[in-house]
């Protein structure tokens, strides 16, 4: 069964604030994983005390000791973020669905473009994309976490009509994007990290593929190989184009 069959407003509810929390950390970066840390240690706790996942609690138990770090850990922190993520040398772990799963394993490939259709068919849009991609894992986590968000307010009107689309779009992004990369990422990250935060990220990065595992018909392989990648500074999320 699929998490998200016949679940209450108060489950999606976690999944989602779990979304945003790691939404907001890819999003701005090491500068600010003080406050980042601590958001997604809030998240954590809740959705691994609602499911009792050991390795999420271990993974959070990691993370709430680091968010309590001095200056000098956090700057350590901050510099394996950059190493990970953003450069300036070629990011070991590069935050973008096109990397994995395109052939050529660049940036801007056509799974951009299918990500952005998606967006747009919420008319939505990514704020950073002429800094980001739209792939980049922060608005795909972000879109997520929004697709829940309106499950949750069909359910709340009692809208059996939305709730079905809903739960189906949700399905589908999954399906199609998240659940064919995020797990292969994380698995990088485990692989390159150099710091126990970066670890238990990883973790709590494999164990939300897990709780979305039914969602996920096949997960990308692959090579131990990334594209020279720069990561804008602004932050990245969804707005809608009716502003």
């Amino acid at each position: 069964m699929k998490f998200y069959e016949d679940c209450p407003p108060q489950v999606f509810k976690i999944h989602s604030e779990l979304l945003l929390a790691l939404s907001q950390l890819f999003a701005q970066g090491g500068e600010r994983l003080s406050h980042t840390l601590r958001s997604l240690v809030k998240s954590c706790s809740t959705i691994a005390d609602h499911y009792n996942v050991e390795k999420m609690l271990l993974a959070n138990k990691v993370l709430a000791q680091y968010s309590e770090a001095d200056d000098d850990e956090y700057l350590v922190m901050r510099y394996e973020f950059n190493r990970l993520f953003v450069g300036p040398a070629t990011p070991v772990a590069p935050p973008y669905e096109s990397v994995y799963l395109s052939p050529d394993h660049l940036v801007m490939g056509e799974q951009t473009l299918a990500v952005r259709k998606m967006y747009r068919q919420e008319n939505l849009q990514a704020v950073g994309q002429r800094h980001e991609p739209d792939d980049f894992i922060s608005t795909e986590l972000e879109f997520a976490a929004y697709l829940l968000s309106r499950i949750i307010e069909a359910q709340v009107a009692k809208n059996n009509a939305k709730i079905k689309l809903y739960k189906t779009l949700y399905h589908e992004f999954w399906q199609q994007h998240l659940g064919l990369w995020l797990g292969t990422f994380a698995h990088t990250v485990s692989q390159s990290a150099k710091h126990p935060v970066f670890s238990a990220l990883s973790d709590i990065l494999v164990t939300l593929s897990t709780l979305n595992a039914p969602l996920n018909t096949k997960e990308a392989q692959y090579e131990t190989f990334a594209p020279q990648i720069s990561r804008g500074s602004s932050s990245c999320c969804l707005r809608s184009n009716s502003f």
